[in-house]
């Protein structure tokens, strides 16, 4: 096992390019697990290791060693699908922040390539006239990027307030920065450009076809209510642990403890 605790990375080729995939855990895949925006799939590992059977936790284009063109939604949405259809049965799909802004439109259209969606700190998506104006503050952010190169970037991303880990003990955010950091400015740059809030339509959660399972920090009150108004849209179930917005670093055991105990009634109700 690799330090990150992946027991091995591969490349998966794709329509569109190679996705670099981070595994965790043993046989069988039940897992399919997206990053939020200037993480990889390595951010993943705290939660997959709580989790029974393998996680594939692939880094989204414009992050890691993925190597996708274009960086779009389309383009991430082939990429994805195509490494859903390999697994049997299919697994189930979370997403985190931007992970799950991409996760959604996958469920959307490829409904059978995963047996239920698991949202963390992610929302369907802003209204048009929301995505309009965001659209342009994240055009000018990724110009930013590309000025001041990925370290200062993630220096103050690291320090706002929805996205901040000065919170956090040192042994938790010096490995996530590192992480973070390892990305290059033009990959992020293209990754807000092509799957930020701004770029991404949003989604009718009442079309959301499979199962869903909603989970928002306590503290995040920014995102708290929105999931919980797509939740229950979704007729999906919606849970809270404590936290912020970054779940994923700040409380991966109850992720996963939510995920599992979710997964196990869900499943069992489906089979009823």
């Amino acid at each position: 096992m690799n330090p990150d605790g992946t027991t091995h990375t591969e490349g998966f080729t794709t329509p569109v390019g190679r996705l670099a995939v981070h595994r965790f855990g043993a046989d069988p895949v039940r897992w399919v697990a997206l990053h939020g925006f200037t993480l990889g799939g390595p951010s993943l590992g705290s939660v997959a290791r709580h989790l029974p059977g393998a996680t594939l936790a692939p880094d989204l284009p414009g992050h890691g060693a993925t190597d996708v063109a274009p960086i779009d939604l389309g383009a991430s949405i082939t990429a994805l699908s195509a490494l859903l259809a390999a697994q049997t049965p299919p697994p189930v799909l979370i997403g985190y922040s931007q992970g799950g802004r991409v996760g959604v439109h996958i469920a959307i259209r490829y409904p059978d390539l995963l047996s239920g969606l698991v949202m963390v700190s992610a929302s369907t998506g802003l209204a048009a006239t929301e995505r309009a104006s965001r659209a342009i503050r994240d055009a000018r952010q990724a110009d930013e990027i590309e000025r001041i190169g990925v370290e200062a970037f993630i220096d103050g991303w690291l320090g706002a307030s929805l996205t901040g880990t000065r919170h956090l003990p040192r042994h938790v955010a010096a490995p996530d920065r590192m992480l973070r950091v390892g990305n290059t400015a033009a990959g992020l740059a293209a990754a807000l450009r092509g799957l930020g809030q701004g770029a991404v339509p949003r989604v009718d959660p009442s079309a959301i076809p499979v199962p869903s399972l909603w989970i928002a920090g306590n503290d995040d009150e920014r995102y708290r209510s929105r999931l919980e108004k797509d939740a229950t849209a979704a007729g999906g179930q919606f849970v809270t642990v404590a936290g912020g917005h970054n779940l994923v670093l700040e409380n991966p055991q109850a992720v996963a403890g939510a995920i599992v105990d979710w997964t196990d009634g869900a499943m069992r109700d489906l089979a009823d």
